[in-house]
């Protein structure tokens, strides 16, 4: 929309930078106009923002068609020229630029303010890390008057599902665009890319994003929930605050911290690591097997024996990826030759056992192996039912019933020596009772709490919901947590109430608020009578309804009375 200038304030000889923005280049006058007032009412609204990690805007100005902004000028670099650099910042480094970049914005949404456009080139960063977040309420002008027009303003990647779709955003926005920054950092890519525009909105909207741990190994699954979190689709199911989803990142960090952090381009250029499949041996023990047992069996069983022999053997020679978390694909080969070799399948599972049928794992975004045209071979159909075709080479084929009668498993949950085995007694209690709880997506029977669940050791990942509450999540590891405390924090909405002349003072429900007009008020969700008074002026009320992250406007004029 400009240029930004490096210019001296003549009157003190301080350095300042003077933002211009061409307004005379918007066609419509109506749109002029109203971009015009929006920039000195956003630049007003900005320039109360005094904080050591906020750009401090000193005046506004215009001149013809060009408005300019001046404002503290930053010796240093911005977080988007630091993630190009070759050498990957250091990981202190980083987590206390997301430290000071969540202290600002929590500030910034404490007074009402979203910035409604957070990305690494928004933020500059001093010689010293110092970070500064530039273009408050910038942003928020473009998103709100030039997307009418049909236009995306700013950059999509760090876009909001919510702002994306149009729909009324808060604080929970700039989370998300932080936690895409977050994500970028530990893993030197976005979490959404794509070709097109139409296909990035359509990730950032309906898919989740990818697994850190994949893009970078040396970060912990705990790592990424907390990521994951703060990049949830709905804005109920992330983080508390910006600050409070840095703190949680810090904190796995702190407990892993054998992590790194990786450049741009670095996990996509990555070799992928392999190693070979199974040795064949076997391979040649089954074959002479199926020989002689086809002899009862009908003539067209024993011609197709021959063929699967060398097609079965390509795939045990397939690389087999060592990501654990990669899905393998499902095989899609609808070939006709399929069907005349379901009439050999007893034969061909016989000579599959041996051969130790591999698929390739899905990657998203990673790269995949070289070398696949095996994946299409027509054997890899017949493997599926190995156990139901080996009972006539089997002779044996009672002994697998010996570990069917293990009922003894009943009494693991009694044996809090073997965390493998047994089941552990967690306490879940919360601030306030009866939320529900939901622990490991739904895989255990949710209640309500206070409540005891039987777990297995190990690491789980705990949801907690009540009406008009913030959902609480929690990753904890049993046995070391076995008695967990939830407090839930009320959904809010804001009420910026004003009056003229100001100083009125404020009721809420009928009590009295601290501050006077203008304030900008945190109420719990639900209906409120907010009620501006002023001595000689008599009084003035209002119903509210506050819905979960609403920004309401009272304001109330007394001249006159």
């Amino acid at each position: 929309m400009g240029v930004v200038y490096q210019a001296q304030d003549p009157a003190i000889g301080r350095t300042v930078a003077v933002k211009s923005i061409r307004i005379g280049e918007i066609a419509d006058p109506r749109e002029q106009q109203r971009v015009r007032d929006r920039i000195f009412r956003e630049a007003q609204s900005a320039g109360v923002l005094s904080h050591s990690h906020i750009v401090t805007i000193y005046d506004i100005q215009e001149e013809g068609d060009v408005a300019y902004i001046f404002m503290e000028y930053i010796e240093g670099s911005t977080l988007e020229k630091i993630l190009l650099d070759e050498k990957p910042p250091e990981k202190e480094h980083i987590l206390s630029l997301l430290r000071q970049t969540a202290a600002a914005l929590d500030f910034a949404h404490s007074k009402g303010i979203i910035h409604r456009d957070i990305k690494p080139a928004n933020i500059m960063v001093r010689r010293d890390w110092t970070a500064k977040i530039a273009d408050f309420g910038i942003a928020k002008m473009q998103s709100q008057s030039l997307t009418q027009t049909g236009l995306v303003v700013g950059t999509p990647n760090y876009m909001s599902p919510e702002q994306i779709q149009g729909k009324s955003v808060d604080s929970k926005a700039d989370q998300f665009s932080l936690g895409v920054i977050a994500y970028e950092v530990m893993t030197g890519e976005k979490p959404f890319v794509a070709d097109s525009l139409p296909t990035l909105l359509f990730k950032l909207v309906g898919e989740p994003a990818m697994a850190a741990v994949r893009l970078n190994p040396t970060l912990d699954v705990s790592i990424d929930a907390v990521l994951q979190k703060a990049l949830s689709k709905d804005p109920a199911q992330r983080w508390e605050s910006c600050s409070a989803f840095i703190a949680a990142l810090e904190e796995q960090c702190r407990r892993h911290p054998n992590w790194t952090t990786q450049t741009r381009g670095q996990a996509l250029t990555a070799a992928t690591q392999a190693m070979p499949a199974k040795p064949a041996e076997p391979v040649v023990a089954p074959a002479p097997v199926p020989a002689p047992t086809p002899a009862p069996a009908p003539a067209p069983v024993a011609k197709p024996v021959p063929a699967p022999a060398p097609q079965a053997s390509a795939p045990a020679l397939q690389p087999v990826s060592t990501r654990n978390d990669a899905p393998p694909p499902q095989s899609n080969n609808s070939q006709s030759k399929n069907k005349m070799m379901l009439a050999a399948a007893a034969l061909v599972a016989v000579l599959a056992i041996g051969f130790g049928v591999t698929k390739f794992g899905g990657g998203g975004n990673q790269p995949e192996a070289a070398s696949t045209p095996a994946e299409n071979a027509d054997v890899p159909i017949a493997p599926p039912l190995p156990k139901s075709t080996n009972p006539a080479p089997q002779p044996n084929a009672k002994a697998p019933e010996a570990p069917t009668p293990p009922p003894p498993a009943t009494d693991a949950p009694k044996d809090p020596a073997g965390p493998a085995k047994g089941l552990i007694a967690v306490s879940i209690r919360s601030t306030p009772p009866g939320a529900k709880v939901i622990i490991d997506d739904g895989k255990v029977e949710p209640c309500s709490t206070p409540c005891t669940v039987d777990l297995p050791a190990g690491r789980h990942v705990l949801l907690a919901q009540l009406d008009k509450y913030e959902s609480a999540n929690k990753i904890f590891q049993l046995p070391a947590e076995a008695q967990l405390n939830l407090t839930l924090r009320r959904q809010t909405g804001t009420v910026a109430v004003s009056s003229n002349p100001t100083g009125a003072q404020i009721l809420v429900d009928g009590v009295e608020h601290p501050e006077k007009t203008p304030a900008i008020l945190t109420l719990p969700v639900g209906r409120h009578k907010v009620t501006v008074t002023l001595p000689g002026r008599g009084e003035k009320s209002r119903d509210m309804n506050i819905e979960d992250g609403a920004q309401l406007d009272y304001s109330v004029n007394f001249s006159g009375n």
